[in-house]
């Protein structure tokens, strides 16, 4: 065990602790719960934000009311329950950022993602592997606010009605 000291809000792995504010899609079964994409869990059986869409589904995350620089992100594909295919995972991910206190307007399902102003910072493809893998945004950015937003599936619509991620990690 290390008795190195972080910074308030940094993980170990050097990650900043993130909270869901807000999300488009979720469902009452724990595993599916939209929390999971916060949650260190990467099992097969559990831990994966899942959504009943194909995409897109949002959420936002905040860093406690923080404003954070965020460099690059690392996220896990997972799918969830044994009957899941791949082909639900999330192929296609899109991040936008508000150093505003505005998203915290967003308070239930009837709201609008876009009645926020967002700033896009990065828009990329997955690769279809239950494994971490990185995204290093061109140039760091200042945020109070992550908009998560799963663009859609693996799999041909409308045969796969979900899209998953497991974890996200800004750093």
């Amino acid at each position: 065990m290390s008795n190195e000291l972080l910074p308030i809000g940094v993980r170990r792995d050097g990650s900043y602790y993130t909270r869901v504010e807000w999300a488009s899609h979720s469902e009452a079964e724990p595993l599916f719960w939209v929390n999971n994409v916060i949650d260190d869990d990467t099992g097969r059986s559990g831990g994966t934000w899942a959504n009943h869409t194909n995409g897109p589904a949002d959420c936002v995350l905040s860093f406690f009311g923080e404003e954070q620089v965020v460099s690059r992100v690392r996220y896990y594909i997972n799918v969830g329950l044994p009957i899941s295919q791949m082909e639900e995972a999330v192929s296609h991910i899109r991040l936008y950022i508000s150093t505003t206190d505005e998203p915290r307007n967003l308070k239930s399902l009837n709201d609008k993602i876009d009645s926020v102003p967002w700033t896009l910072i990065a828009d990329f493809h997955t690769e279809m592997e239950m494994k971490w893998q990185e995204y290093v945004l061109p140039e760091p950015v200042k945020a109070k606010y992550v908009r998560v937003e799963l663009v859609k599936n693996f799999g041909p619509k409308p045969e796969n009605s979900w899209t998953e991620l497991s974890e996200i990690k800004f750093y």
